[in-house]
């Protein structure tokens, strides 16, 4: 029955069409802070190592590092348990220069993921990807 097959066919292309829109509607805009709190903590809070600076996570407008990938997914399982554990670290607040959202070489919008920290002048900037922050520091 070919008209059946169709049927199905047809729901099973509404069924994507709704699933694909609804992801859509679900991202939100990247809301970028004025200021980041940098959390120097020479160990990982999870795994108790050295931390590597190209590991990391933003949450709540603070940067914590890792000494590895894993680390990140086991601090937002539970991240009140792992800024217990650094309470007492040393933290530093940077200045967001483009709290406008847009990447600085490109124009779109920034990600929380893509940044440079200048070390002197204690500011922060996001791009929207990596090519950005690489040209960044060719300029």
């Amino acid at each position: 029955s070919s008209d059946m097959k169709r049927v199905i066919l047809f729901a099973s292309i509404i069924m994507v069409i709704l699933c694909f829109t609804s992801l859509l509607a679900d991202e939100q805009p990247v809301v970028i802070p004025a200021e980041i709190v940098e959390v120097l903590a020479q160990n990982c809070p999870v795994m108790g190592g050295g931390v590597d600076k190209a590991v990391f996570t933003i949450h709540e407008g603070h940067i914590y590092y890792f000494c590895c990938p894993g680390c990140i997914g086991t601090f937002n399982a539970d991240p009140a348990k792992f800024i217990e554990i650094l309470k007492d670290a040393p933290t530093r607040t940077l200045k967001v220069t483009n709290i406008d959202g847009k990447c600085p070489v490109s124009g779109l919008a920034a990600s929380l993921q893509f940044f440079k920290i200048d070390e002197k002048a204690a500011t922060i900037t996001f791009f929207s990807d990596e090519k950005s922050v690489e040209k960044s520091r060719e300029s």
